[in-house]
């Protein structure tokens, strides 16, 4: 399904982008239907993204909560501390694997600033919905998680995110 994403969208992206130099008296494809197209590839992306995760979660039996960004959380485990509050420095211990089970990163520990929208933003969103101790799953799509670019080591382009995350 995201394969059928990336093409329908670099599809939109190149066609919008074409280099040729415009023909007298055709009409021309101009900023608004630029924008346009754009805004249509992302939600086809977005709707894509949407119904691979909702099949990953129902296959599942995760009950998960939707976030209002599109992030999920599902805490599985609550922690007895306090809530997490903003700007709260919390030692986070997480997995991440992509939606089709490939192990990206484990076991990565680290201090973390809640709030502070830093690069996984739907990590940020869910971190703030959990007490220290808790353990919970978080699912990303890829605009709250690396985006189009992927991480530039281990993260492929456009990659959905499954996180099992520790909050200390």
């Amino acid at each position: 399904m995201r394969k059928y994403a990336a093409i329908i969208f670099c599809s939109l992206f190149l066609l919008s982008c074409n280099g040729d130099p415009p023909i007298v008296g055709a009409p021309q494809m101009k900023g608004k239907n630029i924008d346009e197209n754009m805004i249509n590839a992302n939600k086809t992306i977005a709707q894509a993204e949407e119904t691979a995760i909702d099949e990953y979660v129902g296959r599942r039996g995760w009950k998960m909560e939707k976030l209002s960004e599109g992030a999920r959380l599902w805490e599985y485990d609550k922690g007895k501390g306090p809530k997490v509050q903003y700007e709260d420095s919390v030692s986070i211990h997480y997995d991440i694997e992509a939606i089709n089970g490939t192990k990206i990163y484990s076991n990565i520990a680290e201090k973390y600033v809640a709030g502070r929208r830093q690069q996984m933003i739907g990590l940020d969103q869910a971190v703030l919905r959990l007490s220290h101790g808790s353990k919970a799953k978080v699912i990303l799509p890829s605009s709250l998680a690396y985006g189009i670019g992927g991480d530039g080591n281990r993260i492929p382009q456009s990659t959905i995110l499954v996180i099992d995350v520790t909050i200390e």
